[in-house]
């Protein structure tokens, strides 16, 4: 078993970390950051998300524990006073995985005429559109179906795991993290008697596709998750569930509507 520790750079995760170490070192657990087995993050939920981007090429082969030392803890179950415990832990088999899905998405620019290059990118919360310069015209397609055509900032397309984010505060609904389907939210839409949205969430399919189309994405920022790109030419972009995940070696069960009631009640 290879062991990676992933901290982010506040003092007491810091801390953790150089005590983690050397207990693993004392248990003759192999540490090796380049292609670990099991990846231990130390933070809070942010650190989780640099952690699976930054492991993104190999995410099929790594599983994912989380010490909490940071303010949400969505994807953390342990805490800095039982690394013991923790240690312990990792030497036993685990068979309590949970496997979250990634967004994908496809991103597609015109680089000469009548050919586009695609780039295929990934999300672990959510994907935005966003436009703060003025207001953005979409075409929204849902497989074949030409759905509604917005205007406003943007939107937000989330994962299960990630509609507890953004998504939440755009007032989207909170889904639980094992149902196979993503969802897509407006974000300050325009609806008067010439512009009409349907002003709701939508919960979508892991088979369906949505696809975002424009006449103009001048100064439009792309996000994911904690990261943003600037393309030129921005022809349309598919967004769907993908069939990679992450996986999480969990603590125990049942512990997401907990979360829920402590983090927002």
């Amino acid at each position: 078993m290879k062991v990676a520790i992933y901290a982010n750079e506040r003092e007491q995760s810091q801390q953790v970390k150089e005590q983690l170490m050397l207990k693993l070192q004392q248990e003759q657990i192999e540490l090796n950051d380049q292609e670990p087995d099991i990846v231990l993050t130390i933070g809070g939920d942010g650190t989780v998300l640099h952690a699976v981007h930054h492991y993104l090429n190999q995410i099929e082969k790594v599983k994912f524990i989380g010490i909490h030392t940071g303010h949400l803890g969505y994807y953390t179950d342990w805490l800095p006073d039982e690394l013991d415990e923790l240690v312990e832990f990792l030497k036993q088999e685990h068979s309590n995985i949970n496997h979250h899905p990634l967004l994908s998405i496809v991103l597609c620019e015109s680089v000469a005429s009548e050919s586009e290059v695609c780039h295929q990118l990934y999300a672990f919360n959510e994907m935005t559109l966003l436009n703060a310069y003025r207001t953005q015209h979409l075409n929204v397609t849902i497989d074949d179906l030409f759905f509604e055509s917005f205007r406003g900032t943007g939107v937000c397309l989330s994962t299960p795991t990630g509609s507890t984010a953004y998504n939440k505060s755009l007032g989207g609904a909170i889904i639980y993290p094992s149902l196979k389907a993503f969802q897509m939210t407006e974000i300050a839409s325009i609806n008067n008697n010439v512009f009409r949205t349907i002003g709701s969430p939508l919960i979508i399919p892991q088979e369906q596709v949505v696809t975002l189309q424009s006449e103009n994405f001048a100064d439009v920022t792309i996000t994911r998750d904690h990261l943003y790109e600037s393309y030129q030419n921005i022809q349309k972009i598919k967004v769907t569930l993908s069939e990679r995940s992450v996986a999480f070696i969990k603590r125990r069960d049942g512990l997401f509507w907990g979360r829920v009631k402590q983090h927002f009640l």
